[in-house]
């Protein structure tokens, strides 16, 4: 609630004298002192003249909020035709033909509040200032008396101001004069100081940019490089793999000793290259933290599984995972704590010969405590420290089996720190190790960090489903011998009602069963397989089989009529009708684009599907003219090729019209940024790693990034 103590209207230049009076007596009345009555009268004076010299009707009102905090309010007010440009004079970009343009913006640096409103029929200004009477609050009682003093003063001449106003403004002056002696005095003492301060300044700028520049150099090498590394170490991991498969023959028993040695050879070097490079992101910062909640048990159950190869080579040692009962979720980077586990346990299962390595957690406070626990070899303490260092080896008798890179354990540490916690050691020489890893229960990075969900779960069929009802393994073998490369994938149901409950969650392409399976349920088979039809509004291809004999019909007479006789023991023959049935008969055409020969040579290999013609590009340019050309149903395209990079390709096929919609599939040894993803979701492009190809040698990734783009086995006509 605010009090009014005062009024002056503006009629003449006497009263704005008398308005600049009037705020200097009261400030003085209500406690302000000396250099505040001085900033308010000259607050008060400057509107005050404003709203005389550009308006008309001007009035001040003095009042006082007895609400906290208590504010002493100054309102002046006109009825003139507003203030023009008043967003430019707040912001200082205005300048006024009859002054400078600053006394609006002078004011409200005097005050503590400052609020001005202006339309064309009138401006108001309120000003205000805190008083200084903590814990003395103004009565009514007070404000009353301070108006009735106000009333019967005689206000003083403006001679008598302007004499006060001079006194004031060398009072200031002398004030301002003292400060500015202090100041040169300060200013020479600290002269001195600055110069050697500037000096180090400079210095310390120099080497941090040295060390940044060094850095950012080391890190693009590192990225760099890792194209040219990836490419011939998967090339080699990957044909070694298809060797050792017996793809295209079996070998000798030395040649396959040569093999695995080359494909152990070729995998260490993979996993320095990985090593160095995620050494290189967490140490240039561009490690990215996925934050999940998730169980100990969860992340034992995972790392179980992916450490039972090292175990087939040590079969002479035990992992125990124990101690997760007591223990609660964590909410972190689970990949990350998995690498650090994963690096301890490969680590201990190397070098113990034999015996037990034991994996546990515990919760101390508001961390998570990680041991593995070996009974190898041990460590000296004196190498504890050195154990930690990038590309430092401990010399011993396993070394010569193992070779490590020596980059495993300074990248734990380097994640555990990026988690918050910290890593180390206990051991000694032939009593076992202990290593530790401390991660905060709950992650406690950026605050604003959205958590990233998981993944959806992977389609189920990367292909067209056939169902195929009968109890023989043997059939079921040796059809899918037929299948396996096919546009189909075979799925077997060993009973009738077993198809039917399969049937009950998906739709196949077409069913092969043998009708002198489960009789009583025929009728209610082929009941739920009309259903199933209506609901997708598709015709489900039926192949019924006689004591090996197949015979074909449309769907709705599957119990019914014989059709064509595809013949005793032809399994071949029934994909040949099941793609004239579905019409799958013309193979989609997959252009393959990469300069290096050994990928396209995988690449074929994994494609290799009758439903698929695959044509191949050496380069760019010739990539854009065969999509011009030969009309491909898609594209799987490198992204590192000289001349012309993957990216312009894929960006000249958006631009033209024929191959604007065209699905591409990018598949690189490269490291690609946060940019570079996006760059290539923009454009539409699928993305699958090289290293991911080269490592499992399995087609469903590939596939089924093939069908989420749209590269599917023609569908049912």
């Amino acid at each position: 609630m605010n009090t009014l103590i005062a009024t002056v209207l503006l009629r003449n230049e006497r009263d704005v004298v008398q308005a600049r009076q009037r705020a200097r007596e009261l400030a003085a009345m209500l406690g302000f002192d000396n250099q505040e009555q001085i900033r308010l009268a000259t607050a008060t004076s400057e509107m005050a003249r404003n709203a005389f010299r550009y308006a008309r009707d001007g009035k001040v009102n003095f009042s006082v909020s007895t609400d906290e905090p208590q504010l002493f309010q100054i309102e002046i007010s006109d009825s003139g035709p507003g203030v023009k440009n008043l967003n430019e004079i707040m912001e200082g970009r205005y300048r006024s033909e009859t002054g400078l343009g600053l006394g609006i913006i002078g004011t409200k640096r005097l005050m503590d509040t400052f609020l001005i409103e202006s339309q064309p029929n009138g401006t108001v200004v309120q000003l205000g200032k805190l008083i200084p009477l903590p814990g003395q609050r103004p009565t009514q009682k007070r404000l009353k008396e301070i108006a009735a003093q106000i009333i019967a003063r005689t206000p003083e001449s403006p001679y008598e101001e302007m004499e006060r106003q001079n006194q004031e403004l060398l009072k200031t002056l002398q004030e301002l004069r003292a400060r500015q002696e202090e100041l040169a005095l300060l200013n020479r003492e600290l002269e001195d100081t600055n110069r050697g301060v500037v000096a180090l300044y400079a210095e310390l700028d120099e080497r941090a940019d040295y060390l940044r520049r060094a850095s950012e150099l080391k890190t693009s090498f590192l990225s760099n490089i890792s194209h040219e590394f990836r490419t011939p170490v998967n090339s080699i991991i990957s044909l070694s793999r298809i060797l050792l498969d017996h793809l295209d023959g079996k070998l000798t028993s030395e040649q396959e000793k040569q093999v695995t040695f080359i494909s152990r050879a070729a995998r260490s070097l993979s996993e320095m290259v990985n090593d160095l490079l995620d050494l290189a992101k967490v140490e240039a910062g561009k490690v990215k933290i996925r934050i999940r909640t998730f169980e100990i048990s969860e992340l034992f159950s995972a790392l179980k599984g992916m450490l039972k190869p090292l175990l087939a080579d040590n079969t002479s040692v035990d992992l125990v995972f124990s101690g997760v009962a007591e223990v609660s979720a964590l909410h972190t980077d689970e990949g990350k704590v998995s690498q650090i586990l994963r690096n301890f346990i490969s680590n201990a299962i190397k070098f113990t010969p034999q015996g037990e390595v034991r994996v546990s957690a515990l919760e101390r406070g508001s961390d998570i405590i990680f041991s593995v626990r070996d009974t190898g070899i041990g460590i000296d303490p004196k190498d504890h420290d050195k154990i930690f260092q990038e590309f430092a080896q401990i010399e011993n008798p396993l070394q010569e089996k193992f070779h490590g890179t020596g980059l495993g354990l300074p990248l734990c540490r380097n994640l555990a720190a990026l988690l918050g916690g910290r890593v180390w050691v206990e051991s000694e020489l032939g009593q076992g190790s202990t290593f530790y890893t401390s991660i905060p229960r709950i992650y406690r990075g950026e605050g604003d960090m959205s958590i990233e969900t998981e993944d959806t779960a992977e389609h189920e069929f990367h292909r067209s489903p056939v169902l195929l009802v009968n109890a023989d393994g043997e059939v079921f073998s040796r059809l899918e011998t037929h299948f396996r490369k096919s546009e189909f994938q075979l799925v077997q149901a060993t009973s009738l009602s077993g198809a039917m409950e399969w049937l009950d969650r998906h739709v196949p392409e077409a069913i092969i069963y043998e009708s002198r399976l489960d009789r009583d349920l025929h009728a209610a088979f082929f009941e739920l397989i009309q259903s199933k039809q209506a609901e997708s509004n598709r015709t489900i291809a039926m192949i019924r089989t006689v004591g090996g004999e197949y015979t074909i019909s449309a769907g709705n007479n599957a119990d019914g009529d014989v059709g064509q006789d595809v013949g005793h023991d032809k399994d071949a023959a029934i994909l040949n009708e099941l793609r004239r049935l579905t019409g799958r008969e013309k193979p989609l055409k997959l252009l393959l684009v990469d300069d290096n020969d050994v990928s396209r040579y995988i690449l074929r290999e994994l494609l290799d599907r009758p439903w698929l013609s695959l044509i191949e590009a050496h380069n760019g340019r010739e990539a854009i003219d065969m999509a011009m050309e030969e009309d491909p149903d898609g594209v799987i395209l490198d992204l590192v090729m000289p001349e012309q990079t993957g990216f312009e390709v894929l960006e000249e096929l958006r631009t033209q019209e024929k191959t604007r919609n065209l699905p591409v599939i990018i598949c690189t040894s490269k490291l690609l940024s946060d940019q570079e993803k996006m760059r290539l979701h923009v454009l539409g492009a699928g993305l699958i790693s090289k290293a991911d190809v080269a490592s499992t040698l399995k087609p469903e990734r590939l596939l089924k990034l093939l069908a989420e783009a749209g590269i599917t086995p023609p569908s049912h006509s």
